[in-house]
């Protein structure tokens, strides 16, 4: 999983990784080979993650459900963010925390597939984290040294669509 995640950093690739594992499905999408979103089968909503924080009423979060069904491409966290009920510093603290729990789950998967999909993905604002953050040091250190040897092995990097690990 963290060497999947590093060739999409190092490839700065757009897209959506799916993780299957059993009977558990969930995702992370990437732009630019940075994380934007990621969803396993435990993630919580944003808007559920806000309620439970006291940031918002449940009553403001159907509300606001109900006025997203007409904005279907605009995510709950940025209508909120629109109306001034929630700042984005703590829009991005949910968010980061969404993924970093998200990918906690995907880490401990058993018999991964993963396939990726490139796509072009049109973040709606600039939260996102980098795929370092979940690579081991030892796997970054390993890549670096490889790279410094191999300064053009990036045109050969693999380019399987699916794999599993």
């Amino acid at each position: 999983m963290q060497e999947v995640l590093l060739l999409i950093g190092m490839e700065a690739r757009s897209g959506e990784l799916v993780l299957e594992s059993g009977n558990n499905i969930g995702s992370i999408i990437f732009h630019a080979g940075r994380i934007v979103q990621a969803f396993s089968p435990y993630s919580r909503a944003i808007g559920d993650l806000l309620v439970e924080d006291g940031v918002i009423s449940e009553s403001e979060l159907l509300e606001m459900l109900h006025q997203q069904k007409k904005r279907s491409a605009v995510p709950i966290g940025a209508m909120f963010l629109q109306t001034g009920k929630v700042s984005f510093e703590k829009l991005e603290m949910m968010i980061h925390e969404q993924i970093r729990n998200s990918l906690k789950d995907f880490m401990v998967w058993q018999k991964l597939n993963i396939s990726f999909v490139d796509r072009e993905i049109r973040p709606f604002d600039r939260i996102c984290l980098p795929v370092h953050e979940f690579i081991a040091s030892d796997v970054l250190k390993s890549a670096q040294n490889f790279f410094s040897l191999h300064p053009t092995s990036t045109d050969t990097a693999a380019t399987a669509s699916t794999k599993t690990l």
